[in-house]
């Protein structure tokens, strides 16, 4: 256990347990106070907008700040105003049909009521919009939370910790920070659900000391996301597209592409247009300051160990966009393509995570469907085409938590629409009302008036159940 950790650990169950008293003197905040709440995050960001400019580039050495504002600012700004905008409906209890006969004028519904203390083990590629992006769920559905940001981004942890406890009281939302001592300890708490954003490995840890304590949870782990040209869909255009999501943040997305299925004819076409279109925009990939840094030495060493297995493996395939990796001035790596590596190869095993782009070269399109479905199910599927019968094939033959046609990732952009992951690319969803109702407990209610007649139903079971038993089996 880190220098401290004990001290973090003592200070999370202290928050922990004020956070259930508050819960419990008040176990259903009003559409008002929740109001309070979201309007409060936008003006907490925006009041940090600088500061967590900076703060992303202290800890990736360089970060642009476009790329820091567009994703770590107005993401969160745009899930608290989509959350304001539509609290009052998500809040209406969801009415339900009953039958007449027995239940006359009864009535049947849904409310969906707040779980109470809320755990957000938030990630490093994206430590504000992970951390703050799911709080406007969470505090929609009326909740408190505790945020514990990745011990990867130590200056990004620190400064959401001052900006959380000068725009909220404790009891309300927190941010505890600390080393892998406390990330592990966290999951250990009777939480009333938990959300963990990471990698799978650690996701597993994650679902096991949760289920210690039957905690439900949600897991966003990202995967091997494809992406599948037809032939129709080699274009500049369409590369450039692939490359503009790729490059963002260096790779450094779990929504992002991590490879591409080509078919073997137009492979040739789309490397030299990547070789092209990284030219364009870069004299030199590497050390460019338009280019996010890889995180730290432990990230930059895995990538540059997947390229030199592949390397090892087949030289040939290994193409190199930029002037050779560097640590010089934080953690610098060429654009890195692939070409049809081996199946058993860490980089077609592994998720990539990084800017290396393996290529594969497809016959026939079922090669594509075949080779995607021997994979774990990904967090999105990416296909690019004017084909509608091919993309309604792919469409139908493979599973992923979210499918876009002619773009990239762009499921992942939007306030309004469910996200996450299926099997081992993760389970749950935030985002707009899936969100809302990710964090509340969906509540039945059924209210019985005087004209109902249920008395068949209640036992003893005689003859006004067996004459309800045959109606009911004769239509």
């Amino acid at each position: 256990m880190e220098a401290g950790d004990e001290t973090a650990i003592a200070e999370l169950h202290r928050l922990f347990e004020g956070q259930r008293a508050a819960y419990l003197t008040n176990p259903e905040p009003s559409y008002e106070l929740r109001m309070d709440w979201l309007q409060r995050i936008p003006g907490m960001v925006k009041s940090n907008h600088a500061k967590i400019i900076e703060a992303m580039h202290a800890d990736y050495g360089n970060h642009p700040a476009l790329t820091t504002t567009l994703f770590d600012f107005l993401n969160v700004i745009e899930r608290a105003q989509n959350a304001m905008e539509n609290l009052a409906s998500w809040m209406e209890r969801d009415e339900r049909p009953l039958p007449a006969a027995l239940y006359g004028n009864s009535t049947a519904y849904v409310r969906y009521q707040p779980k109470g203390v809320i755990g957000n083990l938030s990630a490093w590629n994206f430590p504000f919009d992970i951390s703050f992006g799911p709080l406007c769920d969470m505090l929609a559905a009326g909740n408190r939370v505790i945020i514990k940001p990745s011990e990867q981004v130590p200056t990004c942890g620190a400064l959401m910790r001052e900006m959380v406890a000068a725009t909220f009281a404790p009891e309300e939302v927190a941010v505890v920070t600390g080393g892998i001592g406390l990330a592990s300890h966290f999951s250990t708490l009777r939480w009333d659900h938990l959300l963990y954003t990471g990698n799978t490995r650690i996701g597993r840890e994650v679902a096991l000391k949760a289920a210690e304590n039957l905690v439900p949870i949600t897991l966003e782990l990202g995967g091997k996301n494809p992406v599948v040209f037809t032939e129709d869909s080699v274009t500049a255009a369409n590369v450039a597209n692939v490359l503009g999501v790729k490059i963002a943040k260096n790779g450094q997305i779990c929504i992002n592409v991590d490879h591409v299925y080509v078919p073997r004819t137009q492979m040739s076409r789309f490397i030299d247009l990547v070789r092209k279109q990284i030219a364009d925009w870069f004299d030199d990939y590497t050390t460019n300051d338009d280019v996010c840094c890889i995180l730290n030495q432990r990230q930059w060493t895995r990538l540059q160990n997947l390229v030199a297995d592949a390397r090892d493996r087949d030289a040939t395939s290994v193409i190199e966009l930029g002037s050779p990796a560097n640590t010089d001035r934080g953690c610098r790596m060429p654009f890195t393509i692939v070409c049809d590596p081996d199946p058993d190869a860490e980089v077609s095993c592994n998720e990539v995570f990084g800017p290396v782009l393996p290529i594969y070269g497809y016959d026939d399109l079922d090669d594509a469907i075949r080779a995607i479905q021997g994979r774990e199910r990904p967090l999105g599927i990416y296909m690019f085409s004017k084909d509608r019968e091919k993309i309604e094939r792919v469409r139908r033959n493979t599973a992923s938590g979210g499918f876009t046609v002619n773009c990239v990732a762009l499921q992942g952009a939007q306030a309004n629409l469910g996200f996450g992951g299926v099997g081992h690319s993760g389970t749950g969803r935030h985002h707009g009302i899936e969100g809302f109702r990710e964090f509340s407990n969906p509540r039945g209610y059924l209210e019985l008036a005087d004209d109902a007649h249920v008395q068949p139903l209640l036992a003893p079971h005689r003859e006004a159940t067996q004459q309800l038993i045959d109606a009911l089996m004769h239509g």
